[in-house]
């Protein structure tokens, strides 16, 4: 059969696919995972034409055959057991310090006893931290006596670290120079490369990953165990107990007809070939995303597994799953080759232009929605239901859906396990959360109509074989979610468009999750933190109306929620930090917020913008910007205490943003507080937090800065 009757028999069982999925009602229900279970690739011939057919799938008549996106056969590697079968974990080594040791402060997670990485680590005496392309290691408890023991200087990009006990893992990411056409010059590289008839030979530079494991009993001259090179950029990795899982990706680009398939090196030699596994799905671009396992305390590899997916980089790791997750942009309908129809063509980020589905033609809704009074949002919004409803029966309608594929860790060991799918988009990993062998997903479906963009958020539940068993849809229409955080049989979602819902949501009953109570407050949260089952932190914005009768941010706002009335929660306390400008790396990044509730400690970076009066012949130093940590007390009884502030830096000017005082991240060792920038980490006692106990300096050459702009 050739492959043209192939291309339509495949494109007729899709198009019967998604009908399917229409009929079940695709926007109200978790969309149904394609059919199909993981498969391992068996010879070249069927990598290149199951690329070549798939992308041809989702790029219809636009898919190009003069060799610019045609695949090239990959090579197909034997199977291997899995190295993890039979290697002990030596768990977790004590922390530097010993028996009598201070108590310290871990990096902020999402799922206990499921490190992340960061740019800084700690113990109970030494802090960790990569600034610039440098790696320092400060004795600095106590802080009196505080010191830098040794500076190591890094090559490529360093990113991140984990601190297993005396052992160091810094996670970098860097190039490698591969030859892409020619004649294999080793046994290795025609192993690993499955090509078409050479070509004049050229090399291009592809993007790898480095895992060094460093010996850091010698805390004063650290030294490299091993170091791996993993082809693909860095997303991602975790630590459970001694183990580090690492993912890495790689986008899927034919070069002269070649495609290098991923491997993990040791120095410049191969020391695994992971099996490249794939799935009936069609994707517009395909990554290969590998999953690479080491064991921290010998530096050895312990499995390693390859995905041909699609392109993400949002993922949840529970103690025993990896749950890789990214969007696909797709119509409902597509029509076969041949047939007289429009297609909907689809570019990410936008909207097709079938029929009646008009961007540029579509009202004005999101800037006119914030002055519409109550009943006429209602009004609005029953009109986009409508219009959603009548695109799904024409077969008209666009929308961005989530693939979530779940992989099984234990011990190193990594194996696939199941796939799903649901409507919408993910904010970020808090989306996520596994409970009671379910996994819980929260998103929001961006819908463009003939009657204009219709937004809503919805819940999902999975259950271990990533099938829906659950759904609430529809939340919050013309909004989106700002912030989540799953605890326990709870979901507590923000969102926002003038006013800042706060949601509390059941899920005690995986198959009918139902809104609990909601609180409108103006603002929003960026991230909700538990203080206790009852009560909910959240940090983000405050907001006000305009002139214009729309909505303005003004400056920091810290939130407490008391939820203990799930039907009627209140916010009990707030607190408002600086004018608009004002700015936390907390917003954007959870490792940097440090809240100890046994302390009575909570550490906000910020980034302080003041607005002050001068005359009017000066055209600049209209703000003063303060760069440092805000240092609170909460507790239910009492809301938001300030304790104190440490001060990083104060200037003038314009100069917002890169700042190398910026504070980052904070941490504590015993009764100091620490707070780290690019330039420096201050040590202040936590009993008097306006007092610097030692000042360190780190090296590098921080962030570029802006110029600042000063009065005539």
């Amino acid at each position: 059969m050739s492959h043209e009757k192939i291309s339509l028999i495949v494109v007729a069982v899709f198009v019967l696919m998604l009908a399917a999925v229409i009929a079940g009602g695709c926007i109200n229900s978790s969309v149904t995972a394609p059919s199909g279970d993981i498969k391992k690739f068996s010879s070249a011939d069927e990598i290149r034409d199951y690329i070549k057919n798939n992308t041809q799938l989702m790029r219809g008549e636009n898919y190009r055959t003069d060799g610019g996106w045609v695949p090239a056969p990959v090579p197909v590697m034997a199977a291997q057991e899995s190295s993890a079968k039979g290697v002990s974990s030596s768990g977790i080594l004590p922390s530097a310090g010993g028996l009598g040791s201070p108590d310290y402060s871990q990096t902020n997670v999402q799922v206990a006893g499921v490190d992340e990485p960061d740019f800084v680590k700690n113990d109970a005496r030494y802090i960790y931290v990569v600034s610039g392309s440098t790696l320092t290691i400060v004795d600095a408890y106590p802080a009196t006596s505080a010191s830098v023991l040794s500076k190591t200087e890094l090559e490529d990009t360093p990113r991140e670290i984990f601190i297993n006990g005396d052992r160091l893992v810094l996670l970098k990411t860097g190039t490698s120079d591969i030859e892409v056409s020619g004649t294999p010059r080793s046994t290795d590289v025609a192993a690993k490369v499955a090509m078409m008839p050479p070509v004049y030979p050229y090399y291009r530079s592809a993007p790898v990953t480095h895992a060094v494991f460093y010996d850091i009993s010698d805390r004063a001259h650290p030294k490299v165990l091993k170091d791996y090179t993993i082809d693909g950029d860095y997303v991602n990795a975790r630590m459970i107990g001694s183990t580090v899982y690492l993912l890495s990706r790689e986008s899927v680009y034919p070069y002269n007809d070649r495609i290098i398939v991923p491997a993990v090196r040791e120095n410049s030699k191969i020391v695994a070939t992971p099996d490249v596994y794939y799935f009936d799905n069609p994707e517009q671009q395909y990554d290969f995303t590998t999953v690479t396992s080491f064991d921290t305390s010998s530096g050895a590899t312990k499995d390693a597994k390859t995905y041909l997916i699609g392109s993400g980089n949002i993922l949840y790791v529970s103690p025993d799953a990896i749950y890789v997750s990214y969007q696909k942009y797709i119509n409902i309908y597509r029509p076969m080759r041949g047939v007289a129809e429009p297609v909907i063509d689809v570019v990410q980020g936008s909207v097709g232009s079938g029929a009646g589905i008009s961007r540029a033609a579509s009202p004005a809704l999101v800037e006119d929605f914030n002055t519409m009074s109550e009943s006429e949002k209602q009004a609005v919004i029953a009109d986009l239901k409508s219009g959603e409803q009548e695109a799904i029966r024409k077969r008209e309608i666009d929308q961005s859906t989530t693939m979530i594929h779940k992989i099984g860790i234990n011990n190193g060991a990594i194996t696939y396990l199941a796939k799903g799918e649901v409507p919408g988009y993910l904010k970020n990993q808090f989306a996520m959360d596994e409970y009671g062998g379910n996994l819980r997903v929260a998103t929001t479906s961006d819908v463009w109509t003939s009657r204009g963009q219709y937004e809503y958020n919805n819940v999902f539940v999975l259950d271990s074989a990533m099938k829906s068993i659950g759904s609430l849809t529809h939340i919050a229409e013309q909004e989106k979610i700002y912030s989540t955080r799953f605890i326990g049989d709870r979901l507590y979602m923000v969102t926002f468009k003038r006013i800042d819902p706060f949601f509390v949501i059941d899920l005690s009953t995986p198959s009918s999750p139902k809104i609990l109570g909601k609180l409108k407050i103006p603002g929003y949260s960026d991230y909700l933190h538990p203080y206790d089952r009852n009560h909910i932190i959240g940090i983000g914005k405050e907001t006000a109306s305009n002139d214009w009768g729309g909505v303005s941010t003004k400056g920091l706002k810290l939130a407490l929620f008391d939820v203990s009335d799930v039907e009627h929660p209140v916010q009990i306390d707030k607190v408002e930090i600086g004018d608009a400008g004002t700015d936390s790396a907390a917003l954007s990044d959870h490792r940097a917020f440090l809240f100890d509730k046994n302390k009575n400690l909570l550490v906000i970076p910020v980034r302080v913008v003041k607005t002050i009066d001068v005359p009017e012949k000066y055209i600049g130093d209209q703000q003063r910007i303060w760069y440092g940590a805000y240092v609170f007390g909460v507790t239910p009884e009492k809301g938001f205490d300030l304790r104190g502030t440490v001060e990083h830096s104060t200037s003038g000017g314009y100069a917002w943003y890169g700042s190398p005082y910026d504070v980052k991240r904070s941490l504590y060792i015993g009764d100091t507080l620490y707070t780290l920038s690019k330039k420096q980490i201050l040590a202040n006692s936590l009993s008097r937090i306006n007092t610097t106990i030692a000042t360190i300096q780190l090296p590098g050459e921080g962030d570029v800065l802006y110029p600042e702009m000063r009065g005539i």
